[in-house]
């Protein structure tokens, strides 16, 4: 028994020293990038032809996903269900799904990276296994990523890192910039935090009213919520994540009023929905296509149409005339 005891304290111990050297070296990739040292080469925008022959889309969608993705391309097919539901929802609006989240140069786990091999097959192992313990260094790498997202000090510099990616992107897709078309950035859970973050950047780079969209986002007291013209968060009654953001940072806190958070939701400028008794990832999730409710309607479609209904919402301001 004692030898049991010996090598689970052994394990945990193991565990936390590498826990607390990722937390450690998590913003070096940001500062990397930030100083120029950084060989990863930021995506270059589209030719100016290209950039300018727009597509007539009234809305542009660009969806992040959650700290289990390893990369923008390769997301769940439950993820990619419900996006193309999204796509009924809304058939004018351009759906775009070409940024990682998790790395201020768009440089997927997967990509040009010397540990890729590793990363790809931890994710391959987690594919076949679903109780594949070491596929959790994803999660914890991802996860401290959100972290440096909501910290004061290194926040700005990954914010604006990805908010250069997905400004790129979405002239890529044939965004206007000054033609007033809304923005909606869309993060699952850990997205969502990234989605807060990038949007004063896209506001003033693009010249652009920017919404957000949180899908069990845990969100923490994030100064860029000032920038949102509104952000509807989703919370299903059995996910119990998003609460960490409100524990963990102040900001979130009610009675701190002077908060961003706390004068977007005084303004009215925070949408709060519960859409029924979704957990947070897994079986019965925010995109379940199996599980149903009352009426019918699976979890995914439920998503699908309350995203919708905001995005319709969302009027196209009129451009700025030429000084």
């Amino acid at each position: 028994m004692s030898q049991i005891l010996d090598t689970l304290y052994w394990l945990l111990l193991l565990g936390l020293v590498l826990f607390v050297v990722m937390a450690l070296a998590s913003p070096l990739e940001a500062l990397r990038w930030w100083s120029g040292w950084s060989r990863r080469q930021v995506s270059l925008p589209p030719p100016e032809g290209e950039a300018r022959a727009t597509s007539d889309a009234t809305h542009f969608i660009v969806y992040l996903t959650a700290i289990g993705g390893i990369s923008a391309s390769d997301i769940s097919r439950r993820e990619q269900g419900f996006l193309d539901l999204l796509r009924a929802e809304v058939p004018q609006a351009k759906i775009i799904h070409d940024v990682y989240p998790f790395s201020v140069t768009n440089n997927p786990l997967n990509g040009e990276r010397q540990l890729a091999w590793l990363w790809q097959r931890l994710h391959d192992s987690r594919m076949k296994r679903r109780n594949s313990y070491l596929a959790a260094l994803i999660f914890v790498r991802n996860l401290l990523q959100v972290a440096v997202s909501g910290d004061p000090r290194y926040g700005p510099i990954y914010n604006v890192g990805v908010a250069r990616e997905l400004a790129m992107s979405l002239l890529r897709h044939g965004y206007r910039p000054g033609s007033g078309k809304p923005i909606t950035v869309m993060g699952w859970s850990g997205g969502g935090q990234i989605a807060a973050g990038v949007v004063p950047y896209l506001h003033y780079v693009l010249e652009a009213p920017v919404y957000v969209v949180s899908i069990g986002g845990v969100i923490t007291d994030e100064p860029g919520v000032a920038y949102v013209e509104q952000l509807l968060h989703l919370q299903g009654s059995r996910d119990r994540f998003p609460s960490i953001g409100v524990i963990l940072y102040p900001g979130r806190w009610p009675f701190l009023r002077r908060s961003a958070w706390n004068q977007a939701r005084h303004d009215g400028r925070i949408i709060t929905i519960d859409p029924g008794p979704f957990r947070h990832t897994g079986r019965g999730d925010y995109f379940d296509h199996k599980h149903t409710l009352p009426d019918g309607s699976s979890h995914a479609r439920r998503t699908a149409v309350l995203i919708g209904e905001f995005i319709r919402q969302q009027a196209v301001k009129p451009e700025a005339p030429a000084v």
